[in-house]
């Protein structure tokens, strides 16, 4: 965080300077000379003097003088280094070594005879030369030499009297689902030049399943050192009451750090989901935060008794997010997560139910989660800089300084976005200027253009709720050529046409989720080669993709000849060659004929689901879903109290009896990690088998059933709540004629989608309002006064119908139909 120095401060610490100006304006390069040369100490480390030769390069590149790089003692030219680099300074200790939240602070002062660019480390020393850098009017916006921006000036004066400290300790924005080795160098510069490195390392991910893993032979001799649950020990949590587990616990962090000295913390966070043990010395410790707690309370007297300047990272997540009884270690470091919480707690209330237990506390973000958001437009946080706006200054007012923030290398969507996060994670205070720094991206980045560019960055906002659509993506194209064509400058141009190549991936990724049977194959493998292609560019998360996606989807797959980890060149789907401007001129122009802007604008509702029966629809015939599913189908449903359970009737192998039983699972929309509760197979012999599917939690649950294209029917008792979601990112597909409602709510005016194949759209009157060809195709229905508020009916349907301005929710009848809560409540008679 910035802090002006006065006068009388600055005078403090260049107390040996008494005769000299607390500040004075100093000439860098003048008409292209350099006018003081870069100077470090005799004794400086060799990333010092990295550094000093970095700023005298760029300081090169922006007036074109060459700056001399010497040694000396600081007194005069530009001086690189820390105070014990320049003893003979006498600069009086404005931080305190001790203090490891200070490490990172760095001031820049100018003086008559030149600049001091001192930190209090090797890192505070970088930070001082990339933010005069800034000062200056560098940006490195995205990863990259593409989003590098090297101002123009011949002659360089500049009069700083600053000294920055980072507002968050911590300031990760991480990949999650791995890094090529493409993407590492550049995500390094990025943090590297925008500040977003720690000076504090708190490494608080899941722990416990790594502690066995490195200690597999002393659990097998050991088996009651595991949870006990449901009287076994094969739990993947620890029997924490157990004093001979908690002592293997502590030497493995010490051989950690013995392994690494440079280790600054060690993580005790618990394995992810349930399982805790339920013996009855662990039932005594009270409750799940208070057994991890113990634990790392432990594990803290033990790492800072032989290093003192050691921390212990834990999250405040799942099951141990609510806060312990007992009081925390203040080297245990809590990240409070921003997802996943249990109990009625707010990230506000568990930040301060950890601190009055003597925590030291941060936040666990989601920033962008590849199998949310697939590095879709707007889908993510990240996506959001009203969001980030919000909670980052409001996150650090209640007693947050650390922040882990999981992320995708998909600047394309969410770059903005984590520009701007790592702006306000330095200085919250760069909240209220938002705006300002939005201004300065567009007008640095694209110049002419900035006006075009800035409209195509709201179109993809978060806020606006933009819908993977034909709309989208052609609008997105559209502005891209307006703002591409607004310019003849090669780095503006190749921003706009790496945003292009963006948009692209986003329309093959709608190809493939509209994509069926051994087409989705061909889909997919277009998307992957494409992605790979593009993947130096960091606009999407090319290893997510590769690396996630066909874990979720199993009707695809990657050969292992195209692995993320297979190089270039024996990869059989990677290509390194760049895209020329004439092929993106191609793509632009096929893609902007491909896609039009639909007559109608597309909304977005939650996926936070509950019954529509407060709507008091009136009844209708019971409908049906054409019986039979191939491949994935997910149906939602609601459990009104708990433990509930849903009772099905599931017949297999209708299609095919050779490949194995059909798999159902039950998801609660309120477990911490989406993972199923209960689960089944049926066997594929066409015969009916009863399923139960039983559940702890209450409310809104997703039944997934895969069969690998075999033929799957289930049916239940009418009346159970059970619905399916058919929209553009999430399309339901259907195998026989099939007829279903939805809810068309009040205000609305147009009923638009995508459909395929023949059938009937009638409004609650049972008047036929449109008639569906068999040829895919956009349909725009006008929604008659008093129409609203009520069920729609597709009847006597083939094929897919994608719901773009309704509630994309299909149900046989009024009582089984769940809707968006917001909906429903809004809309209650």
């Amino acid at each position: 965080m910035k802090r002006v120095l006065p006068m009388l401060v600055a005078l403090a610490i260049l107390r040996g300077w008494a005769a000299e100006p607390a500040g004075a304006a100093v000439t860098l390069a003048a008409d292209g000379k350099a006018q003081l040369p870069i100077v470090t100490a005799k004794a400086a480390t060799a990333r010092v003097q990295k550094s000093a030769a970095t700023l005298a390069s760029y300081l090169q590149k922006i007036s074109g003088a060459a700056f001399e790089l010497v040694t000396g003692d600081g007194a005069s030219g530009i001086a690189v280094g820390t105070i014990s680099d320049f003893p003979e300074l006498q600069l009086a200790q404005p931080w305190d070594p001790a203090n490891p939240a200070q490490r990172e602070d760095y001031l820049i002062h100018t003086h008559a005879r030149g600049i001091l660019l001192i930190g209090a480390s090797e890192l505070a020393v970088e930070h001082a030369v990339w933010d005069m850098l800034y000062r200056l009017g560098y940006r490195q916006f995205f990863p990259g030499p593409t989003w590098e921006v090297i101002p123009e000036s011949r002659t360089l004066t500049i009069n700083f009297q600053v000294r920055e400290h980072p507002a968050y300790n911590a300031r990760r924005i991480w990949y999650a689902n791995g890094m090529g080795d493409w993407s590492k160098p550049l995500y390094a510069d990025w943090c590297a030049r925008n500040r977003a490195v720690s000076g504090i390392e708190v490494n608080s991910g899941h722990a416990y399943d790594g502690i066995i893993k490195r200690n597999q032979a002393e659990f097998d001799k050991h088996p009651e050192y595991l949870g006990l649950v449901d009287g076994k020990r094969t739990s993947s949590k620890f029997c924490i009451s157990n004093p001979g587990l908690r002592e293997l616990v502590k030497q493995d962090a010490l051989r950690q750090i013995e392994k690494n000295p440079a280790l600054q913390s060690v993580s005790i966070d618990p394995s992810d989901g349930g399982g805790w043990c339920e013996c009855e010395n662990c039932r005594k410790l009270g409750s799940i935060s208070d057994h991890a707690v113990m634990l790392a309370n432990e594990l803290a007297e033990t790492l800072t008794a032989k290093y003192p300047d050691k921390f212990v990272g834990m999250y405040a997540y799942n099951h141990h997010s609510p806060p312990p009884t007992i009081r925390v270690h203040p080297r245990v470091v809590i990240n409070v997560a921003t997802a996943f919480i249990k109990g009625d707690y707010t990230v506000e209330a568990l930040l301060e139910g950890w601190q009055k237990q003597g925590a030291t506390t941060g936040i666990r973000e989601y920033y962008s989660v590849h199998a949310w958001d697939r590095d879709l437009p707007g889908r993510a946080r990240g996506a959001n800089p009203e969001y980030l706006r919000k909670t980052i200054p409001h996150f650090h007012e209640r007693g947050a300084r650390f922040m882990s923030a999981e992320s995708s290398d998909n600047w394309g969507c969410n770059g903005l976005g984590y520009y701007l996060a790592a702006r306000m994670l330095w200085d919250v205070r760069e909240g209220a200027r938002v705006e300002q720094l939005k201004v300065d991206f567009f007008e640095k980045a694209f110049g002419p253009a900035k006006e075009t560019m800035s409209r195509f960055y709201a179109l993809i906002d978060a806020s606006s709720k933009p819908l993977l659509s034909d709309d989208l993506i052609g609008r997105m194209y559209r502005l891209l050529a307006e703002a591409r064509s607004q310019s003849t400058v090669p780095a503006i141009r190749r921003r706009c046409e790496d945003l292009i190549l963006y948009t692209r991936y986003v329309e093959l990724w709608s190809d493939y989720t509209l994509s069926e049977n051994s087409k989705r194959q061909d889909a997919f493998e277009a998307l992957a080669r494409f992605a790979y292609r593009i993947r130096t560019t960091g606009m999407v998360h090319t290893s997510g993709l590769i690396r996630d996606l066909p874990k979720r989807d199993k009707t695809i797959r990657v050969p292992k000849e195209a692995e993320r980890n297979v190089p270039p060149g024996k990869n059989i789907w990677m290509s390194s060659e760049p895209f020329t401007a004439e092929e993106i001129d191609k793509l632009l122009a096929a893609g902007i004929e491909r896609r039009k802007p639909f007559d109608f604008q597309p909304v977005s509702f939650e996926d936070n689901l509950v019954p529509a029966t407060p709507l008091n629809l009136p009844s209708v015939a019971t409908g049906s879903f054409g019986g039979l599913s191939r491949g994935s189908r997910v149906y939602h449903t609601w459990l009104s109290a708990a433990p509930g359970t849903v009772r099905l009737t599931a017949t297999a192998g209708l299609v095919y009896d050779s490949r194995g039983a059909a798999k159902l699972g039950l998801f609660p929309q309120a477990e911490a990690e989406g993972n199923s509760v209960a689960d089944a197979d049926v066997e594929p012999d066409k015969q009916p088998h009863e399923v139960q599917l039983s559940s702890t939690y209450p409310g809104h649950h997703r039944v997934e059933i895969s069969d690998r294209m075999a033929g799957t029917e289930v049916s239940w008792t009418e009346g159970t709540p059970m619905c399916v979601q058919s929209s553009p990112d999430v399309p339901a597909t259907f195998w026989r004629p099939w007829t279903l409602y939805f809810y068309v709510p009040r205000g609305t005016q147009i009923i638009g989608g995508f459909a395929s194949g023949k059938g009937t759209l009638r409004d609650p009157s049972g008047k036929a309002a449109f008639v569906f060809k068999k040829e895919p195709q956009y349909f725009s229905v006008p929604v008659p006064p008093g129409s609203d508020g009520g069920l729609w009916k597709f009847e006597n349907c083939e094929g897919q119908r994608l719901l773009m301005t309704v509630p994309p929710y299909l149900a046989r009848n009024e009582k089984e139909l769940l809707l968006p809560a917001s909906v429903v409540a809004r809309d209650r008679k």
